[in-house]
């Protein structure tokens, strides 16, 4: 059924705000996330809901909600045609953006379909829901959010993720499945509602952002990892372009104390180059092993993240870089051997500004999807408040609060 209203400024001058409609919005300090949910209210009942929850003081949130008595779907406007500016301010400024919706879907079968751009994003969404006990399907292609005008896509990065929630999913969160605007007002919600938003957020809790108020001291966080072998991946970034010397930001491997440990690290240097590097710390005496030969067309910028994935294999260490948005090269950028470090130890992240930098403090480091990709049970002792939490194989791994934090 095609659109009564073509977009949301046509939709306005037809429609009485605070009567047929409302629009709402939390802004968070310093988020970098935002939830969404544009057909919210009665249009796709849930998905509001769903939107505000998993926000919840740690993500911007906007929600465009039918407050009609009946027909609510008339107020429904496609998602590449939603230019309701307060919802374009808060995710053009994002660099995630979940965009909560509902469809139909086969009857009685609760499931969510997963698009949109943001396919890193997607992928750890889809594996928390599944382990969760979620069904998680590839999205029509009429609903499946890779169109570029989609609103979900206009973040910094230009990727977004869209979750399509089928009616029978939506009616499983508020009891006796009751979908009506007297049940989602009264505030009860089901286990299944609260099991399905943590599943959705444990893919944004596998991020952290440290704030470096001094130059040369390393800020370290780490957890206990079982085998001497590992294969981690993350994102990393920083604030601001580097001033006198470069920012430097690692993934740790094999830690057995600050002293001793290898590294696989990249210098956002002050040209916007961007150097990696696998090191190692042994006695407190860091030494380069090896040099990636070609990182070109990497170019380091304000707030823009790059993946690294870090594996050390027996004696041979291995890490490879991509710019965050892309599809994560088949090759390895740089490999070596080396046998100083043998054991099993900690892995983690360390973030240092060169001695030589001058920039304006604090320079802020992001970590974003933290993961160990090793199958393997583990236990992972938090060390900003002592909690602890156990992570089933390939489960992301959190590190820090999402959150400025100084560590």
């Amino acid at each position: 059924m095609p659109d009564l209203y073509s977009s949301y400024t046509d939709l306005a001058a037809h429609e009485v705000e605070g009567v047929s409609y409302e629009r709402r919005s939390v802004p968070v300090a310093s988020a970098t996330w935002c939830s969404i949910a544009i057909h919210g209210g009665g249009i796709e009942a849930g998905s509001g809901e769903m939107a505000r929850y998993v926000a919840a003081g740690k993500m911007a949130h906007y929600e465009f909600a039918g407050i009609k008595a009946t027909g609510n779907f008339d107020l429904h406007v496609t998602s590449t045609n939603f230019d309701e500016p307060i919802c374009q301010g808060i995710v053009f400024n994002a660099r995630r953006c979940l965009s909560f919706h509902g469809y139909t879907g086969a009857a009685g079968v609760p499931e969510t379909s997963l698009g949109g751009l943001d396919t890193d994003t997607a992928a750890r969404i889809g594996d928390a829901l599944t382990r969760a006990g979620f069904r998680v399907v590839t999205a029509a292609q009429e609903i499946n959010g890779n169109d570029l005008d989609n609103i979900a896509n206009k973040t910094l990065l230009g990727a977004g993720v869209q979750l399509e929630m089928s009616n029978a999913l939506r009616a499983s969160f508020f009891p006796g499945g009751d979908l009506s605007r007297t049940m989602r007002d009264s505030g009860q919600r089901t286990p299944t509602f609260y099991a399905y938003a943590n599943a959705v957020l444990s893919a944004y809790n596998n991020q952290g952002m440290v704030s470096q108020g001094s130059i040369n001291v390393s800020r370290w966080t780490t957890i206990p990892w079982a085998s001497p072998d590992l294969d981690i991946v993350a994102a990393m970034g920083t604030d601001k372009l580097a001033v006198g010397g470069p920012h430097f930001l690692h993934l740790a491997g094999r830690v057995q104390d600050t002293n001793n440990c290898y590294l696989a690290r990249i210098a956002c240097n002050t040209d916007q180059t961007l150097t990696l590097t696998l090191r190692k710390r042994v006695s407190g005496t860091e030494s380069l092993l090896a040099t990636a030969s070609n990182t070109v067309g990497l170019v380091h910028a304000a707030g823009r993240m790059f993946w690294v994935r870090f594996q050390i294999t027996g004696s041979t260490l291995r890490a490879r870089i991509w710019q965050d948005g892309t599809a994560e090269p088949p090759d390895w950028a740089v490999t070596t051997t080396d046998t100083s470090l043998t054991a099993a130890g900690a892995i983690g992240t360390r973030s240092i500004l060169s001695s030589a930098n001058t920039n304006t403090l604090p320079v802020v480091a992001s970590y974003d999807g933290f993961q160990q990709l090793t199958p393997q049970r583990m236990t992972v002792t938090r060390s900003v408040n002592g909690i602890v939490k156990t992570h089933g194989p390939g489960a992301p791994v959190q590190l820090a609060q999402p959150a400025i934090v100084a560590l």
